[in-house]
């Protein structure tokens, strides 16, 4: 099952937290309201300021602030950021030595076709398409009569 890390997962309700906000979140704030571990969100920052989806700001008045760079970014960027390169089987890592690997047939289609593929369908859509779709699910469930 191909499935995403609660980094990334939580990455993306930090994110959606901030999509609204003009002024710098506290990471206080943050906790409270999504109710997620604060150092486990903390390291998820930490990596969304390394590649520039966020900004922080310590003091007072500090926290962290969306960056332009949520408007550009794909969605198999961000999830890069977290999962790193989409390896399908573990076999697709070419430091993977497999025990099997003169009789096995399958890895190749994994490789080339599964994973560009997926790849190719991430790379599609911009991180900012997720929150357009959540908004319009919001809004038809908020005014479905």
């Amino acid at each position: 099952m191909l499935t995403i890390t609660n980094q990334s997962d939580y990455g993306i309700l930090f994110i959606s937290y901030l999509l609204n906000k003009k002024d710098y979140v506290p990471l206080s704030e943050i906790v409270e309201s999504l109710n997620l571990p604060s150092r486990f969100l903390a390291r998820i920052a930490a990596k969304l300021v390394k590649n520039k989806i966020i900004v922080s700001r310590e003091g007072k008045v500090g926290g962290y602030k969306l960056t332009k760079k949520i408007e550009k970014i794909t969605l198999y960027d961000y999830l890069k950021i977290f999962e790193g390169d989409f390896l399908i089987l573990k076999c697709v890592d070419r430091k993977y030595q497999c025990l099997w690997e003169k009789s096995c047939f399958h890895k190749d289609f994994f490789r080339k076709i599964i994973r560009e593929n997926l790849i190719k369908a991430f790379s599609q859509y911009k991180l900012k398409d997720v929150f357009n779709t959540l908004k319009k699910i919001i809004y038809a469930i908020a005014y479905k009569s």
